[in-house]
């Protein structure tokens, strides 16, 4: 199994998460503005657990496109390699946070703490008027359970569209919930990390803790929608997230901070049996 070195770095106000797999190269996804409330350690807790990437159990060799293929590889077949230097985790310190604190009472969460939840899923599902957000009480209740729609399936970038916005409904419930069904089903078990992050969430919910907010909705970029010759889909897309707040013994113990990207991340996706696997999240051009 390849050795993991997972490396934190800031970049104005943006927080990134890198993590190298053996020599294959660097794959992470940046979490922008993640602020702790509770000590850095907590803040690095959180981030681990919204790490939506990971090092693969040795991925077949590029060519495949039914497979995973190696996530450093890009290509023309080299290793991809950070964009700037990334000191270790250690030496990284947390940017500034805004003024104000969490609540520790047990009322709702504040307004100005509280991630805005959608009205409508990323595949136009509709959220439910008995839908109610989580509060410093209690987690989230009658949380609408995402539907893939039948264009998910397709080869083609509407397709492939559906399936990042499904997978993104499926992330979300995921995190509102504890229930990580959905968003297994549809990631590639090479992504050892996604794994972490969602038996992150099992045990957070099963401790009696749980988070809220989480919605994000990717968007392909025009003219980005090209096979590679690997045989997989490495996506250029822009992000728009919600943010995500991690509640502990009914206090807000961090946060990750709403953001809008759109030249930030690609996606890494492939097809599996005639279906889409997402495989990896990472910052623009490294793989």
């Amino acid at each position: 199994m390849a050795r993991a070195v997972t490396r934190l770095y800031a970049l104005g106000d943006v927080w990134y998460v890198t993590r190298r797999c053996g020599t294959r190269g660097f794959t992470g996804m940046h979490s922008p503005r993640l602020i702790a409330t509770a000590g850095r350690g907590t803040t690095l807790a959180l981030l681990a657990a919204l790490l939506l990437t990971g090092c693969g159990n040795g991925s077949p060799e590029a060519g495949g496109g039914d497979s995973a293929t190696p996530m450093g590889a890009t290509s023309a077949g080299t290793t991809a390699q950070p964009t700037s230097p990334a000191p270790d985790a250690s030496s990284a310190s947390p940017t500034t946070p805004p003024s104000g604190s969490p609540s520790g009472s047990d009322s709702a969460l504040p307004d100005d703490w509280r991630p805005e939840e959608p009205t409508v899923l990323a595949t136009g599902q509709k959220v439910p008027e008995d839908y109610e957000p989580a509060t410093l009480k209690h987690p989230a209740r009658n949380v609408p359970k995402p539907v893939m729609p039948a264009e998910a399936s397709e080869e083609t970038e509407a397709g492939a569209q559906a399936f990042l916005n499904y997978r993104a409904d499926a992330q979300w419930y995921s995190i509102q919930t504890g229930d990580t069904s959905l968003i297994r089903e549809v990631t590639s078990t090479d992504c050892e990390k996604c794994t972490e992050q969602y038996d992150a969430y099992d045990s957070r919910y099963a401790n009696g803790d749980w988070a809220a907010g989480g919605f994000e909705k990717p968007t392909i970029l025009r003219d980005a929608f090209v096979k590679r010759p690997d045989g997989g889909y490495n996506i250029p897309v822009s992000v728009t997230s919600s943010g995500t707040i991690g509640i502990d013994d009914n206090k807000v113990t961090a946060r990750q901070l709403p953001f809008d990207e759109s030249d930030a991340f690609d996606v890494y996706i492939y097809r599996e049996n005639g279906v889409w696997r997402y495989l990896t999240s990472s910052p623009r051009g490294s793989l």
